[in-house]
This record gives C-alpha cells, structure tokens and sequence, in this order.
C-alpha cells in the first residue's frame, strides 16, 4: 500500500469516526426530542379538553338550559352545567372532560330533552325550531340520530307503560309474544343507520348499541315488575334454596352497555326485587349473617357475575341507603366492608359520596329546618320550636302502619303532659290538604303541633322527605333543645312508651 492510500485510508476512518460521532448526538438530540414530545403529549392528553355546546331557539327566550352527566351508579354525583338562552335564544354551555359521554340536554322545563353524544373538544352546535333540533358541527350525525332514538325509545315506553298490568298477569307463552313485539319499534330507524353510508363504522356501531338499549331493558323492566308483584302477592319472586345458587338465575349483564347510564339504571332497578327476595328468605330462615354477607355470598355463588361483584354490592349498597335503617353508622360499616372486599372498586369513591348527606344527620349535627303549613294556612318552621325538645312525626292518612302509630301517639302524648319542654311535631306529607284537614277535625284528642307539606305549599327542595332521606313513613326524628339532631331515626312511640329513653332526655 503507497503512503497516499494510506493517507486517504486514515482521512476516511477520521471521517467515518467523525460522522458516527455527530450520528450519536444526532440520534440522541432526536431522542430527548421524541421524549419531550412524548412527555408533554402525555401531559397534554391526561388533561381534560374542553367541549362547547351552542343552542339556539327563538321559541324558548329565557329559557334554562341544563346538561346532565351521571357517571356510574344512581347515587353518584350528577355533573350539571347550565346557562339561559338569551333575548335572541342563545344560549353557550363549556366544560371539560377527558372521556366520552352520553349527557342529558334539557331546554326549559322539558320543552325540548335529547341524549347528546359528546366527545372530549367537541364543538356541537344545536338549533330547536318547531321543537325540532337541527344539529351542526361535531357530531352532527350521531346527535341527529340519537334524538331519533330517543323519539322510539319514548314511543315504546308507552306501548311498554300500557301493557305492563297484561304482562304480569299472562302466561309465559303470552309474555314472550310481548316481548317479540319490542323488537319491532324502530325498525326502519335500524336500517336506515346501517345502510347511512355517511357514517364510519365506529359511529356505527355506536349507534346501533345505543339503539339496542330500548330492546335490552324493557325485558328487565317487565321481569322486575313481575318479581315486585310475585313479592307482594306471594312474599317471595322465586324459591331460593339453601345455597343461594339460583337467586340470580334469568339476570345476567352485558359488558358493552354498563357505560350507557339508562341501562346502569335499569341494571339498578331490575336487581331490587332480587335482593328482597334474598333477604326475605335470609329472614324467614332465621340466618345469622348480616345482609351484607348474605347478598356477598349469594353473588358469589353465580359465575356469570364474576366480573361484576363489586357492581352489585355497590347497588345493594345503595338499595341499603334507601331503607328506613340507614344511618351514618350503618352506612359507614356497610362501605368499610365493600372497601375491604374490592379495595380498587371505581365505585367506592361514589359510595363514599353518598354518605357525605348522612354524615349531615348523623347525632349532633345542625337540625335541617323545614317550613310547613298549619290547618289555618299559617307558615311555621322547626326552628321557631328551638329550646324544646322535638319529637317530629312524618305521616300520612293514607299510611296505614303511620295511624296505628297515632294511637301510640296519643298515649305518649298524656304520659308527658307535665312536660311542655318536649312538642310532638306532626308533619303531614298528604298531597290532599283536606283530606288532611277533615282526619284532625275527626280526631280532636289527637294533641300536638300539626304541620303539612305538599306541593300546594313547599318547593321539593325543602320538604322533609328530601332533607332528612326519607323513602318509608312513618319516620320519627329528634332534635335538642339546641336545636341539633339527636336521631334522624328515632324509636316509634309504641316503642318510646316502654322505655324511659325520653325522660332521660328532658333531664339534660
């Protein structure tokens, strides 16, 4: 080799070592690069983006708008937002959201409603004329669509609201045939979704499983009304044996609709005849385990329902909330143990959520004052009783456990005559004033304070059904004389006239 190729040779490994020298800066500048990019597109998709939603309607000017999100179980929190349509009927409503939604929009007082379609950074624009929405923008399509769904949905709940008595009554051969029958609405609707060659598959496919949610809960509507009227007439919807293995038997739950919040509520009404029939058995029995456990043990006992465990125990929580049992404590044991069962449950901050309204009614926690009528018309409130002790007792004539009660009542009533620092309160809910006001003038020696609420006189928000979390009457509630809750579920007075639990209250 001539001293010039060696030369050339060693400028050329000079170069290729240069060069893979500057490649490895390159590479790594363009891979800092890449991470940054990757990073902040990580930052930038974690964060929630923004929807806008404009409508307009020269029909409803000044109207409320409201958009309603539920996430999850009934007893969630539900995520409103709201404007008012302008002199023009303009009306904007913004928020942010990172996942994909099916919220209710609402124009005045149900003037106008429609299920909307909503993905994160959506800007949808929607025009009410005639009381018919035009939809432009984002999504367009599948909003059209999904009000035309909703129109058949609404028309077979009607065929479903006035079949239902014939439903209950008929034979298995009969029900089936009632059944087939909802498969029918919407027919056309149907195909022409799958012929609409103006949608992509995905919106599709989106469309036909929101299509399918009418077909998929009216059956469990009918088997739940059923099951309600099985309990009622028979005490029991199904014979249960002793394992427990067939207390789920005919339920079943499909993956792909939970995300829809009409199908999670009628997943939550079909199972409350379920767990009623489980319990009822639970006591006619004389079993020693708690509900909690026994309803834990019957779900378990079904495979089907594996992947859902903490789904059902979370609507039997629920369900729980609604009975005249549940208090703060109650609720605190029953969501301690759903949080030791599923520790990684989505549905254990909800839960937690809803007992944050009994946590406000738990002993020494602020009265909830509430407003009422007397027999002349006259408003008076709880607090204007503050520095006695109050018994309040919320009826109604037409509750039959609620008058035999009453007789109690009267007894209690002589047995602390001597005591005017304790009022017996008694607030009627009847919605017929004078129905009410005829059982008083009937009932002259039935002494107290009287009260009514009903529509005729309260707004809903400050009824004491809605304040105090009462789903069953009679209900009893006692308050200091500081005007603080002793109990929001007090002993009944048949139960009050055997103990000495009042005396040892007017002593303090």
């Amino acid at each position: 080799m001539v001293e010039s190729d060696i030369k050339k040779n060693f400028h050329y490994t000079i170069l290729v070592i240069s060069i893979m020298k500057h490649m490895k800066l390159f590479i790594s500048i363009l891979s800092s690069i890449i991470f940054i990019f990757f990073i902040s597109s990580c930052v930038l998709f974690s964060k929630d983006i923004k929807t806008q939603i404009n409508i307009s309607s020269r029909e409803y000017p000044g109207a409320e708008v409201s958009l309603t999100i539920t996430r999850g179980l009934p007893s969630s929190p539900k995520e409103i937002h709201k404007s008012q349509l302008d002199s023009l009927g303009r009306a904007r409503i913004e928020f942010s959201h990172k996942d994909t939604l099916n919220a209710l929009l609402i124009v005045g007082e149900s003037e106008f409603s429609t299920t909307l379609y909503i993905e994160p950074g959506s800007d949808i624009n929607l025009t009410i004329e005639n009381g018919l929405p035009t939809f432009k923008g984002d999504l367009k399509i599948i909003n059209s669509y999904y009000y035309k769904i909703g129109l058949n949905a609404r028309e077979g709940q009607e065929y479903v609201n006035a079949n239902c008595a014939r439903y209950i009554s008929a034979s298995s051969l009969k029900q089936q045939v009632y059944l087939d029958s909802l498969a029918t609405f919407g027919t056309e609707l149907k195909k022409q979704i799958e012929k609409d060659n103006s949608i992509s598959n995905h919106y599709r496919q989106v469309l036909i499983d929101y299509f399918s949610i009418f077909g998929i809960t009216q059956p469990m509507y009918f088997d739940m009304r059923v099951d309600n009227n099985d309990l009622i007439t028979k005490g029991r919807s199904a014979i249960l044996d002793s394992t427990l293995s067939n207390a789920f038997e005919g339920f079943s739950l499909q993956h792909k609709y939970i995300k829809f919040p009409t199908y999670r509520w009628y997943v939550n009404i079909r199972l409350q005849p379920i767990f009623n029939n489980i319990l009822n058995y639970r006591y006619e029995n004389g079993v020693k385990k708690g509900k909690y456990e026994y309803i834990k043990e019957a779900i378990e006992k079904d495979t089907k329902l594996n992947d859902y465990r903490d789904l059902l125990m979370a609507i039997f929580i629920f369900h729980t909330s609604s009975s005249s049992e549940m208090d703060y404590n109650l609720g605190s044991k029953l969501i301690n143990s759903f949080k030791m069962d599923y520790p990684q449950s989505k549905y254990l901050t909800e839960l937690e959520y809803m007992l944050t309204d009994f946590y406000q009614l738990k002993g020494g926690m602020p009265m909830k004052d509430i407003e009422m009528h007397d027999v002349n018309g006259k408003a008076f409130s709880v607090s204007s009783l503050k520095g006695n002790l109050i018994y309040i007792d919320v009826w109604a004539t037409w509750c039959g456990p609620c008058i035999d009660e009453l007789e109690y009542s009267k007894k209690l009533a002589k047995k602390y005559s001597n005591h005017p620092e304790l009022k017996l309160l008694y607030v009627s809910i009847d919605e017929d004033t004078e129905r009410w006001k005829e059982y008083l003038r009937k009932n002259l020696q039935f002494e107290g304070l009287h009260g009514i609420q009903n529509s005729e006189f309260v707004e809903d928000s400050s009824m004491i059904t809605s304040l105090y979390k009462i789903y069953g009457i009679p209900r009893y509630i006692l308050i200091d004389k500081d005007g603080k809750i002793i109990n929001a579920n007090a002993k009944r007075p048949s139960e009050l006239l055997t103990d000495s639990y009042l005396d040892s209250l007017l002593v303090l």
